[in-house]
């Protein structure tokens, strides 16, 4: 296993004790579930691990150095900027397309709110508050830039998976099962 696929599992393991935002369900099991809904989705093993890594911009950088609390919501610091300190973290050491999908995850929902008006229905509470922080619904010229870009259709599936992974008590396999899939996808 590579020094930052260690410290990526490590501080995983970590996000267990930490509430996913204002959801039910810990940053951990959050992210368990997410990988689990692109492996049964039969995602590819670099999608899977976007999944796996997407919200590491919350629970793997010192919190201080992030956006404001908003402690009304508990969504949590670094709502605003999560995907782009997790992209930053990640992209020396995971394939490209993986960065980008965990940078562009919160613009794919932003994205959907803007192509598909019953999109913003299906959002819990919480990701509504944080669409609004993170620049909300885009504009039709910057949806259709979105949309040209050639990883585009792995963006919104995370942003899917990433919606639907937020269930109490759901089953998944364990971030044990997951390492393997860690030590292929992070180098060095």
């Amino acid at each position: 296993m590579t020094p930052m696929a260690d410290r990526l599992l490590a501080a995983l393991a970590s996000s267990g004790a930490r509430r996913y935002g204002g959801e039910v369900v810990s940053e951990l099991e959050h992210a368990l579930q997410c990988a689990e809904l692109a492996r049964d989705g039969s995602a590819d093993e670099e999608l899977q691990l976007a999944c796996l890594l997407h919200d590491v911009g919350r629970y793997a950088i010192d919190q201080s150095l992030v956006a404001d609390t908003l402690e009304a919501t508990r969504v949590g610091p670094s709502a605003q900027g999560h995907h782009d300190l997790g992209a930053d973290l990640l992209a020396p050491w995971v394939p490209e397309r993986v960065a980008w999908c965990v940078r562009k995850h919160a613009d794919a929902k932003r994205y959907l709110c803007a192509t598909e008006p019953e999109y913003l229905d299906c959002l819990s509470p919480a990701s509504r508050q944080t669409l609004r922080i993170q620049g909300g619904v885009m504009s039709p010229d910057d949806a259709a830039r979105f949309a040209e870009h050639r990883w585009v259709r792995d963006a919104i599936a995370l942003r899917r998976w990433d919606d639907a992974a937020k269930v109490a008590g759901k089953r998944t396999r364990s971030l044990d099962e997951w390492a393997p899939l860690v030590r292929r996808g992070v180098s060095r």
